[in-house]
């Protein structure tokens, strides 16, 4: 989810390695971060959602997960540089530590549960309505198209891919209609701020289609 408050002038003029990738600007540092919060969420979620750590359940993992992550948090991103703002992901720590913490505790119970917040993209600038409405709306629309190539990996895959692909449809759908709901800082609060019809269009298209995967 893009922070739309805005951060430090310091904290994006101090950046040093700045890349450019496709028209992109990057920096070393959120490599690093995404890179990290990648690799933790994809520990985390293998524990919780097996309660083992299996080479093929960190895959499904860091594939289904992760794709769904580095593509949420980057639409941000996209959308924000192309509307000429700067933004950069950074991570959390806390909220990494809180994620492994919940991991470990699933290890142990019947029921495994994740709270996860690894970090956000951070938007220099005061950013208007209609514009942080279309940055957050970028994040669950990656998502849900993420949830249809996976559905395609998953229909004409085979063996292991067919895994991929299942866990990819239901994660990434679920976290298109979590990050809808209109609650602060999620997405759904910009864009239901910004344009309520979209925004009841985006939740009935996201929670309706994994209520139907999952049926």
């Amino acid at each position: 989810m893009p922070n739309l408050l805005g951060m430090s002038a310091s904290g994006l003029n101090c950046l040093s390695g700045i890349l450019i990738i496709d028209r992109m600007r990057t920096s070393g540092i959120e490599v690093r971060d995404l890179l990290i919060s990648w690799l933790v969420l994809g520990f985390c979620f293998a524990l919780v959602l097996f309660h083992t750590l299996s080479l093929n359940g960190f895959v499904i993992a860091l594939t289904a997960l992760g794709a769904g992550f580095i593509c949420h948090e980057l639409s941000h991103k996209f959308v924000a540089q192309k509307l000429g703002l700067q933004a950069e992901f950074r991570l959390w720590q806390t909220g990494l530590i809180i994620a492994l913490a919940c991991a470990f505790i699933s290890l142990y119970s019947p029921i495994g549960f994740l709270f996860a917040a690894p970090g956000a993209v951070y938007i220099l600038s005061y950013t208007p309505r209609r514009e942080g409405g279309l940055i957050s709306l970028a994040g669950p629309t990656a998502n849900i198209v993420l949830a249809f190539i996976f559905y395609a990996v998953a229909r004409y895959g085979s063996g292991f891919a067919v895994d991929i692909g299942g866990y990819g449809v239901i994660i990434n759908l679920f976290l298109a209609a979590f990050n809808l709901l209109p609650i602060p800082p999620l997405d759904g609060s910009k864009i239901f701020a910004w344009n309520v019809p979209l925004w009841v269009v985006m939740m009935v298209i996201a929670a309706g289609l994994l209520v139907f995967f999952m049926a």
